[in-house]
């Protein structure tokens, strides 16, 4: 279920890819703990809770997430959080991917990744305070088959949350990612009919999918004052896949 997160109380958050999945239970939590949140997706197919307004918006388009950011700040005086969660996967290996799909999630995943850093960081610098989430995943810290181009670019959003630590530390900001393991959202949807989920599964310590709130708590926990001293890190919300191989023994 969502929690009601301490520190979050009228603060003004974007979320990229907020009007679903794991953007839109970060919004709910968010809005539950007292957030103004701009749920920021290219669509919207849900109702948003109380709280929440939607924007439509193309990460991958630089005067787009300029002006949207800037419009946000006009209306509401300030950007305190931003949570980068809009993404795409697409299936393929090195030879059966074609390029277009290459670019395509790349420009998404990892090149709207930092186009929405790089427009609220002056503002943040600014104001010598500010939360960044990236929602990056468990393919990104490790390999898997036939998911070259999402794999590649999650493990750039954990190398760019480093970087962006490194950078914006000295101005207080705070940037973190986390990594979901199988998570039940629309991008997971109908992966339980592929032959090698129940194996999947069981590859998590807690031998079961998570679901979107369960992501969505951690997200509201980075972007609150109660993770005022955390910066530079990645926490994997994955039910323990990252933690040890399961071996079946009996």
């Amino acid at each position: 279920m969502n929690q009601i997160m301490s520190g979050l109380q009228g603060k003004v958050i974007l979320i990229t890819g907020g009007a679903s999945g794991i953007g839109l239970a970060s919004a709910t939590v968010a809005a539950a703990s007292g957030a103004r949140v701009i749920c920021a997706d290219l669509s919207q197919t849900h109702d948003l809770p109380a709280g929440c307004e939607f924007r439509a918006l193309d990460v991958s388009d630089w005067e787009m997430t300029q002006a949207l950011v800037e419009d946000v700040i006009s209306r509401h005086g300030q950007i305190d959080g931003l949570v980068t969660s809009a993404g795409i996967s697409r299936v393929g290996d090195l030879q059966t991917m074609t390029l277009q799909e290459w670019d395509q999630v790349l420009q998404i995943n990892l090149t709207g990744t930092m186009l929405s850093a790089r427009a609220v960081a002056a503002h943040m610098k600014e104001r010598k305070q500010g939360s960044i989430v990236a929602v990056a995943s468990i393919n990104g810290m490790l390999g898997n088959p036939s998911n070259l181009a999402y794999c590649t670019s999650k493990g750039g959003v954990l190398q760019m949350v480093r970087s962006l630590a490194a950078d914006f530390g000295l101005h207080g900001v705070r940037v973190n990612s986390i990594s979901p393991g199988l998570i039940h959202t629309p991008m997971t949807a109908g992966l339980d009919q592929s032959p090698a989920y129940a194996g999947f599964v069981k590859q998590h310590l807690l031998r079961r999918a998570g679901e979107a709130h369960e992501v969505g708590n951690t997200v509201a926990f980075l972007l609150s004052d109660m993770a005022s001293f955390v910066t530079g890190v990645n926490i994997p919300v994955d039910g323990g896949f990252s933690a040890a191989k399961v071996i079946e023994m009996y």
